[in-house]
């Protein structure tokens, strides 16, 4: 079942904790392993805070979504 316009399900969360953690290893890995750069705790920063965006980006797409995969859009009767 899809999340009603404004509303989010658990599901939506552990959805976006998964892409977030993806995007943000995907994303800071490639560019670290481009670089040349070494693995310290900046890097796993990056990972995070890379993690965080995609996480919040995920679930306000969600949010705003109805159960028709219609955006900014109300559900329909």
């Amino acid at each position: 079942m899809k999340s009603k316009f404004l509303r989010l399900h658990l599901n939506d969360f552990v959805k976006g904790l998964i892409l977030a953690i993806i995007t943000g290893l995907i994303t800071i890995l490639t560019n670290e392993l481009q670089a040349g750069s070494t693995i310290d705790a900046a890097f796993w920063k990056r990972i995070c805070i890379a993690s965080v965006i995609a996480f919040l980006s995920y679930l306000v797409k969600n949010l705003f979504t109805n159960n028709s995969d219609e955006f900014l859009k109300t559900d329909k009767p």
